[in-house]
C-alpha cells in the first residue's frame, strides 16, 4: 500500500508539530506528521519548560524572542493554551563570567528584549531568598518564565489538523527511500510506503537513528539531564521566579502545588550518554542528594523542601550545543534537530524558520549559525549548557 504527501514530518514532539503547524499557515497542503508513539512522548513532554532569552547571538536572541511573543498570545495565533506564566527570571553569574554577560546582554537589548543588569545587593529587592555571595552580577528578565511544553504540542497539533494536516500517532519509521542523492519517500512499521520528496527529521532524542535510514550521520550525543521536583514548605511564602545560577551550577523553576522543578547546571551532559529509551526513568537518590545541595546554597530557604520525585530527562547535543536547522546532504532531506535544551523555548521561531526554508529556500532570521555543514569547519562555540548562554569567553 502507498500514498502521497507533501512534505512527512517525523516526530511529533513540539518541534514537529510547530513546523507542521506553520506549513499549513503558508498553504503547504499534504503534510503528514508520523509519531511513532503519541505527541509529545519524547524529550518535550520531559522538558522543564523554562523560557529564558539569554543567547549569546543576534539569531537565537531574535528567535526567543519571537517565540516568547507566540507563547504570550497562543490562544490568538495558534489556539489552545500555552501555560505561559511571566513569573520572570533570574540569572546569575560569578564576577568571572560579567564580561560575557554584558556582551550577551547587549545583544538582548539591540534585539529588544527587556533585561536589566543588577549588581548582587540589589538582588533583595527582587527575590530575597537567593543568596547573593559568590554573585558578580545578576540578569533580570521580566517577561520570562515558564510554559508547559504538552499544552503548546497539541496545541500546534490542533490548529494543524484544522488547516488539513495528517497527523498520524504509533507510526514510526522504519526506511527512508533515497535515489539519486534525493529523498523519494518513506516505509512505516505497517509496510505502508509514503511517497514524498521533501521528509524533515524532527524525531528529537531519536534523530540520529532516523537520519541513519537516509545515510546521513548527525553529530548529536543523547546526553542525561535529570530533574528533580521537591516541595516547597509552609513557611517559604509566595514562589520563586525561574533562578538561574550560572556561577553555583543550579536552577529553580516553580510549579503549581508549591513545587519546585530543579536540577544541575554543572554536569557536561555529554559525558553522561543516554540511551533514549530510558527516558523518565527514575534517578537515584544519590544524584539527587547532590543536585538539591547545589539548590540549598542557591536559595537556602529550599534547603527544608522535601524531597518528592526525579526522574531522567535528556538532551540531544550538538558539538556548539545549537540545533541543526537546514537540508542535509540528501536533498529534500532536512534536519530540525540537536535542540540541546533549546527545543520548546525555541520551537515557534524554529517551525516558522524550517517552513520558510522548505517552501522557499530563504529564511528571515540568518541560518548560518545552524548549518548542517557548520562543524566540517570546525566552528565550534560553547563547550556547555551554560556556553548557550553566554557563548566562548
Amino acid at each position: 500500500m502507498s500514498r502521497t504527501a507533501d512534505v512527512v514530518i517525523i516526530g511529533g514532539g513540539v518541534t514537529g508539530a510547530s513546523l507542521a503547524f506553520h506549513l499549513a499557515v503558508r498553504g503547504v497542503k499534504g503534510v503528514v506528521v508520523l509519531e511513532r508513539k503519541f505527541l509529545a512522548a519524547g524529550g518535550t513532554g520531559r522538558s522543564v519548560g523554562v523560557i529564558r532569552q539569554l543567547y549569546p547571538s543576534p539569531e537565537t536572541c531574535r528567535m526567543v524572542l519571537s517565540s516568547l511573543r507566540v507563547f504570550q498570545n497562543f490562544r490568538e495565533v495558534v489556539g489552545g493554551d500555552s501555560g505561559y506564566v511571566g513569573c520572570g527570571a533570574l540569572i546569575g553569574v560569578s564576577p568571572a563570567m560579567l564580561p560575557s554577560l554584558e556582551r550577551s546582554l547587549k545583544i538582548q537589548r539591540e534585539v529588544g528584549i527587556r533585561a536589566e543588569l543588577l549588581p548582587p545587593h540589589e538582588l533583595a529587592r527582587l527575590e530575597p531568598r537567593i543568596d547573593p555571595s559568590g554573585l558578580g552580577a545578576v540578569l533580570y528578565e521580566p517577561e520570562s518564565g515558564y510554559g508547559d511544553p504538552t499544552a503548546v504540542t497539541l496545541g500546534y497539533a490542533a490548529a494543524a489538523r484544522d488547516r488539513g494536516v495528517a497527523i498520524e500517532q504509533g507510526v514510526a519509521v522504519t526506511e527512508i527511500r533515497v535515489d539519486g542523492g534525493r529523498v523519494t519517500g518513506v516505509v512505516t512499521q505497517n509496510g505502508e510506503s509514503i511517497d514524498s520528496r521533501v521528509v524533515v527529521n524532527a524525531a528529537g532524542l531519536w534523530a540520529g537513528a532516523v537520519a541513519a535510514l537516509a545515510g546521513v550521520a548527525l553529530p548529536i550525543v543523547v546526553g542525561r539531564h535529570p530533574v528533580f521536583i521537591i516541595k516547597r514548605g509552609a513557611a517559604f511564602g509566595p514562589p520563586h521566579p525561574v533562578y538561574l545560577d550560572l556561577a553555583g551550577g543550579t536552577y529553580v523553576r516553580p510549579e503549581t502545588g508549591d513545587l519546585t522543578l530543579t536540577g544541575s547546571l554543572v554536569e557536561d551532559e555529554t559525558r553522561h550518554p543516554m540511551d533514549p529509551e530510558l527516558l523518565g526513568s527514575e534517578a537515584g537518590f544519590e544524584e539527587a542528594a547532590e543536585a538539591l545541595e547545589l539548590t540549598g546554597r542557591a536559595i537556602p530557604a529550599l534547603a527544608d523542601a522535601h524531597y518528592q520525585q526525579g526522574y531522567a530527562g535528556a538532551f540531544d547535543i550538538t558539538p556548539d550545543w545549537m540545533p541543526i536547522l537546514d537540508e542535509s546532504p540528501v536533498r529534500g532531506f532536512y534536519i530540525a534537530a540537536g535542540m540541546s535544551g533549546h527545543g520548546f523555548k525555541l520551537a515557534p521561531a524554529v517551525g516558522e524558520m524550517m517552513a520558510e526554508l522548505i517552501t522557499g529556500g530563504r529564511t528571515t532570521i540568518n541560518r548560518a549559525p545552524f548549518a548542517f555543514d557548520r562543524f566540517a569547519a570546525a566552528r565550534r562555540r560553547g563547550e556547555s549548557f551554560v556556553g548557550s548562554f553566554l557563548g566562548s569567553s
